[in-house]
């Protein structure tokens, strides 16, 4: 444990150019309106493949043909209505962090390069050529998370990350006749929130490795940078009218698995899911897939996009009143009982409800659960300020 603690690194403290970078207002990084009747994507955590040739693990490939697969449009059969609908094929991907294992790019790294070996290689399908949307994880963080943003600069790429903290509002209806249904992802930066410990490969698995992450450094920058990513939150919460709302980040909340919630996350960001109603946080970071409800919000977690799984230590940590849907973990650290190994999420997006399910690496469904539309008084009355969709 000792060698382990002399190892790790704690990041540096937080420049004033990041600070800068950040948009003071909510950042509408990406809007459409599609006429259709169901909106379909994926959500991925922790695929980010491995520091030596090939680049990938052999469950982060598995696992993108099983994406594959689910991402393409299919005819299927309601067995309640006893009739057939058109499924359309996935509108996008949402990236829940941890892109380039083991420490994103240090300064010896060819970024270039990884980004094609862990990035367009492995996920080269013509079903998943469309916008991935991006975040920062703690991996990410213990190299230059910078360089993962200029990848965006290149305007035929399908890597979509405009800043640390970016929304996704899309809206659809069968015709422009009909209201929309309105769906907003809020995409934001958990690391710049709850604070990262950067540890070599050697140690990765120790008792220290797996504690919570220790909140933001104590620097003057670091902590501005938490507060400022919070009350970016808390407008982009504000300012939202959608019919379903999502926050995606990389750390959860609230975990079952190894690593167990992160008590700044918990402290600070949990309040405003709940005060504005957010429909569901949808976290990564966690080798292990789960579903859990608590206070009318509902938690998911898959961080299973280049391997599976950890086991289920922190489950009697989760808090009491809450309710514990679905988990997929090991009986420890991939010890393999669970027979997964690797996964993803879909959201069936419609008027009537969002369906999320949970699927292995080959895109098998291991789990399904139904969310209803945000109760109306939770919506919010855009003001002038809004950049409206087009």
């Amino acid at each position: 444990l000792q060698s382990t603690m002399t190892k790790r690194r704690r990041p540096m403290p937080v420049t004033a150019t990041v600070i800068l970078s950040l948009f003071s207002t909510p950042h509408l990084g990406s809007s459409e309106r599609i006429e259709t009747s169901r909106l379909r994507f994926l959500a991925l955590g922790d695929w980010g493949g491995q520091a030596e040739f090939p680049y990938y693990t052999e469950e982060q490939w598995m696992t993108a043909q099983g994406m594959a697969r689910v991402a393409a449009a299919s005819v299927e059969f309601d067995e309640e209505n006893g009739s057939q609908y058109h499924r359309p094929a996935a509108s996008f991907v949402v990236s829940l962090g941890d892109n380039f294992y083991w420490n994103g790019f240090e300064e010896d790294v060819d970024e270039e390069m990884r980004y094609h070996e862990t990035f367009e290689k492995v996920y080269h399908h013509d079903e998943l050529q469309l916008p991935w949307f991006i975040i920062g994880g703690n991996h990410d963080y213990c190299g230059d998370i910078t360089k993962q943003l200029k990848f965006s600069q290149d305007p035929t790429t399908r890597w979509v990350y405009p800043d640390f903290n970016h929304r996704i509002v899309r809206e659809f209806s069968i015709n422009r006749h009909v209201p929309p249904v309105k769906l907003e992802i809020i995409m934001i930066d958990t690391i710049q929130m709850a604070g990262n410990i950067c540890f070599p490969p050697e140690s990765a698995f120790s008792t220290e490795y797996f504690k919570p992450p220790p909140g933001p450094a104590s620097d003057e920058l670091s902590l501005e940078l938490a507060a400022t990513t919070l009350d970016w939150i808390k407008g982009a919460l504000e300012e939202s009218d959608a019919d379903y709302l999502l926050v995606a980040g990389h750390y959860p909340i609230y975990s079952a698995c190894t690593h167990g919630g992160t008590p700044e996350l918990v402290r600070t960001l949990d309040p405003l899911l709940k005060q504005y109603g957010v429909t569901a946080y949808i976290s990564g970071h966690e080798h292990c897939q789960f579903h859990f409800a608590h206070e009318n919000v509902n938690y998911f977690l898959s961080g299973t996009g280049h391997d599976c799984c950890y086991g289920s230590e922190m489950k009697e940590f989760l808090p009491k009143g809450g309710e514990l849907k679905y988990l997929l973990a090991d009986s420890y650290a991939y010890s393999g009982s669970s027979g997964v190994r690797g996964g993803f999420i879909s959201f069936d997006v419609t008027r009537d409800e969002m369906v999320v399910a949970i699927h292995q690496e080959n895109g098998d469904i291991l789990y399904e659960s139904a969310l209803l539309p945000r109760e109306e008084h939770f919506k919010r009355i855009k003001n002038s300020n809004t950049v409206e969709v087009e």
